[in-house]
């Protein structure tokens, strides 16, 4: 009986806290960041490509936004980005988001939000890119306007 109590009570404790915590902005708030592959599976030599975004999250509930962007490559087409991320944890998210235009692709991810202030942040994530087959890794500075 004493086996299954505890798990069962880190359980309940666990998504209580998935439910009721705020992850980190209001709803209605707005998430200005941009930010740069430093690693992709897809780069053969240092320097030799380049991916840089920009990108809006707009907070629906605290723990759920909307995104659009717009993403630069420097050996390939440029895309515009649209997509969403889910804050399961206080400073941890998943997303995915669709790659619009030539060589279209669609991004699925994970990532991790540090803040330095409560509007200024450091955001690292890893994203899996489905039709070219491609992992990469960014690093970008959010600012939170409400």
């Amino acid at each position: 009986m004493k086996k299954k109590l505890i798990p069962t009570l880190c359980l309940l404790l666990l998504l209580g806290g998935i439910t009721k915590g705020h992850a980190q902005q209001a709803a209605g708030s707005f998430l200005i960041s941009g930010g740069m592959d430093l690693i992709r599976s897809d780069v053969r030599g240092i320097f030799q490509k380049a991916q840089i975004g920009a990108e809006i999250n707009y907070f629906h509930l605290h723990h759920l936004s909307f995104s659009g962007g717009y993403e630069y490559n420097t050996e390939g087409p440029n895309q515009i980005t649209g997509g969403l991320r889910f804050y399961p944890l206080e400073a941890a998210f998943i997303r995915a988001r669709a790659l619009v235009g030539n060589n279209a692709d669609l991004g699925l991810g994970a990532g991790y939000t540090y803040n330095f202030t409560y509007r200024m942040r450091l955001e690292g994530m890893a994203d899996y890119y489905v039709q070219n087959q491609t992992l990469g890794a960014r690093i970008t500075l959010a600012v939170l306007i409400k």
